[in-house]
């Protein structure tokens, strides 16, 4: 009887054995590969590479050899470096690597095994710039050209960012007089509110620069209440311009928008660094209605691709404010068929809690008809699922009221000012406009008197519309005054 607990240990120690045996490449029936490919790993690498401040500033390019151990249930473990580059970049390496967690295991005798696997990351060169004492030194010559030798400099320009490339301080421009430099420009640094959440469901800051009509230019970059990366993107007098990289909780990159010449293209992941979707999404034209986003691939969170070459059927999961509670999380769940890159026929969508469910019929990727279902039993029903508000009459009204309405303050004609002043208001959900302030102002009263003409305005609109309901939504208006 004595010989069953010695059995059963000799079993247990064979087994752990077994578990924890780490094989090579050629020692497995089939090896481990990436879900989704080897391509789809490496652009996901890549769009989660930071390259570290220091290597960046001298331009050079390297490559980091990783290893790891990619365990039966497909993460990743053990990260080492096997071939280093510069340390600095080695860490960031095994940042990276670590992020990614879709793997397909290796197998061996019909069953997952542990597996090494060595990986190549490239830090790929640029061109180099000068770093000294936490700010990024740039000099240019009366043309506003980029020059990499100062002595023929006309302006330099601070600015100054931290070790992760955020802006810590105001951009300085000085130019040069004489032997010396003289500030001629400052361009502050704004943190403010940001009431959008990012892909985690959290809000914090926007970091970044906005020009004299207080427009973002530049790099943005939005944080957490932590300062954990949201998101960040290039803008140009106000619109986004180049790539975009949006963030999960675990600092993946969730989204990478690239931009082309006629559309953006969205590769977006789940937190483990599984591709999930691949869209197209059509630059807007002044003239021509908003095309629909064009959906080219769909994954699901295990690897299978249920939407090939813009047809199939998706199943959408994401996490939410309840509906009946904004202080509590639950799934958001949709689903439907794409074909040709399109919605089309039925969809639906619903609240895993059951706070709120709507179903809505497509055609070629734009909404044909649609009714919402909250928790209370309310039932809407709707064309459009998304309206923005509008003025009753349309801009050519709003603009009639304006001119209208608008009187030029005394103080402002005599000291001869002119200028655009800017409004930031919320149409309510009856139209009215609640919550409005100025952003940017010219003073000698016409602050106060675009105010008052915006304020004027309230009862005017047409609230903004989503799914057949009345939502909020905030709304910047710029209000000019200029003498004849």
């Amino acid at each position: 009887m004595k010989l069953w607990p010695i059995l059963f240990l000799l079993f247990a120690v064979s087994f752990a054995n077994a578990q924890s045996t780490i094989y090579q490449e050629f020692e497995t029936d089939s090896a481990a590969e990436p879900r989704g490919g080897m391509p789809y790993m490496a652009t996901f690498l890549q769009a989660n590479l930071r390259k570290p401040l220091a290597a960046e500033a001298k331009g050079i390019g390297g490559r980091v050899i990783v290893n790891g151990i990619v365990e039966p249930d497909g993460t990743i473990s053990n990260v080492k470096i096997i071939n280093s580059f510069r340390p600095d970049c080695d860490r960031e390496a095994a940042r990276v690597f670590s992020l990614f967690n879709a793997w397909k295991p290796a197998y061996k005798g019909g069953k997952p095994v542990r597996q090494q696997v060595n990986i190549p990351i490239t830090f790929k060169p640029n061109p180099p710039f000068m770093y000294e004492n936490g700010a990024r030194i740039s000099y240019f010559d009366s043309e506003d050209k980029l020059l990499t030798d100062s002595t023929k400099a006309r302006y330099k320009q601070i600015m100054p960012i931290d070790s992760a490339g955020i802006p810590t301080g105001d951009i300085v421009l000085y130019k040069a007089k004489g032997n010396a430099w003289k500030e001629e420009r400052r361009i502050p640094l704004v943190q403010k509110p940001n009431s959008i959440p990012g892909a985690s469901g959290k809000t914090g800051y926007l970091i970044g620069y906005q020009n004299g009509i207080i427009q973002w230019d530049g790099l943005l970059i939005s944080v957490d209440d932590k300062g954990a990366l949201l998101r960040q993107a290039y803008f140009q007098n106000g619109r986004r311009s180049g790539t975009e990289l949006n963030y999960h909780p675990n600092g993946a990159v969730s989204e990478k928008i690239e931009e082309y010449e006629e559309k953006y293209v969205a590769t977006a992941w789940y937190s483990n660094g599984q591709v999930q979707q691949i869209r197209a999404i059509a630059k807007p034209k002044p003239t021509e209605s908003l095309t629909p986003d064009h959906v080219l691939s769909f994954w699901d969170s295990t690897g299978h691709q249920l939407v090939k070459d813009g047809n199939g059927r998706a199943i959408y999961r994401r996490d939410t404010r309840s509906y009946a509670d904004t202080t509590k999380r639950t799934t958001y769940i949709e689903q439907g068929s794409y074909v040709n890159g399109f919605k089309q026929g039925v969809w639906q969508g619903r609240y895993a809690d059951g706070s709120y469910s709507y179903e809505e019929e497509y055609d070629k990727g734009i909404s044909r008809s649609g009714k919402a279902l909250s928790a209370e039993g309310n039932v809407l029903y709707y064309t459009v699922v998304e309206k923005q508000p509008e003025f009753k009459g349309g801009m050519q009204a709003l603009g009639q009221f304006l001119s209208s309405t608008l009187h030029y303050p005394p103080d402002a004609q005599r000291a001869k000012v002119q200028g655009r002043v800017f409004i930031s208001f919320v149409i309510d959900t009856d139209g009215s406009v609640v919550d409005a302030q100025v952003l940017k102002g010219i003073g000698f009263g016409t602050d106060q008197e675009a105010l008052r003409v915006v304020k004027a305005t309230s009862g005017k609109w047409n609230p903004g519309m989503q799914r057949g309901q009345a939502v909020r939504v905030k709304y910047n208006l710029p209000i000019n005054f200029t003498l004849n």
